[in-house]
């Protein structure tokens, strides 16, 4: 049969066969490894970029444009204040503000007048439907001791997206994110 020498040459040759095999496997399982987070990290990217897609579209939805906030506000006022038989006596707009995170916050000062109901419906129905504005501020003043009139001055706000987004960037930029290529 074969010689103690040829057996020890046949066990030497298996284990570099074995060897061989081994590394390749081990070579072609890092690559795979390599290639399957690249393409874990790329879903990843594109997941999170579709939710800043997604809140984008929904900050455009709650927001008013800076050039047509004023117009926007008053309008609101308006159709609620008809809806309601509340009277809008004067409408002044105040000088835009810039929020902690960018937001632009433009207001507008109401003086209105009527019943009380009306008022609190005409509040509510202003803040109901227009979800791109808010109440940031009511007095109310009444008229007279025996009568339901009242006097308000009532400030609406409305937000833009103003600098949101290069404030974004800045932060992110200043964290050392950058996306995957």
């Amino acid at each position: 049969m074969f010689s103690r020498r040829e057996k020890v040459l046949l066990a030497l040759a298996a284990a570099a066969v074995a060897a061989v095999v081994l590394v390749v496997q081990l070579t072609g399982t890092a690559a795979g490894t390599a290639q399957g987070d690249r393409e874990r990290e790329v879903r990843q990217w594109k997941a999170l970029q579709q939710r800043v897609s997604d809140a984008q579209a929904h900050l455009r939805q709650i927001t008013v444009p800076e050039a047509e906030a004023p117009a926007r506000l008053l309008r609101a006022a308006q159709a609620s204040g008809s809806a309601t038989g509340v009277r809008i006596s004067s409408a002044r707009p105040r000088r835009p503000t810039t929020t902690r995170s960018g937001c632009v916050e433009q207001a507008l000062e109401l003086e209105v007048t009527g019943r009380f109901p009306d008022i609190a419906r005409f509040v509510f129905d202003l803040e109901a439907k227009n979800v791109n504005l808010r109440i940031a501020r009511i007095a109310i003043t009444s008229s007279g001791g025996g009568s339901d009139q009242v006097s308000c001055a009532i400030t609406v706000a409305g937000y833009s997206p103003g600098a949101i987004t290069k404030w974004k960037r800045e932060q992110t930029a200043s964290r050392g994110r950058v996306p995957p290529r």
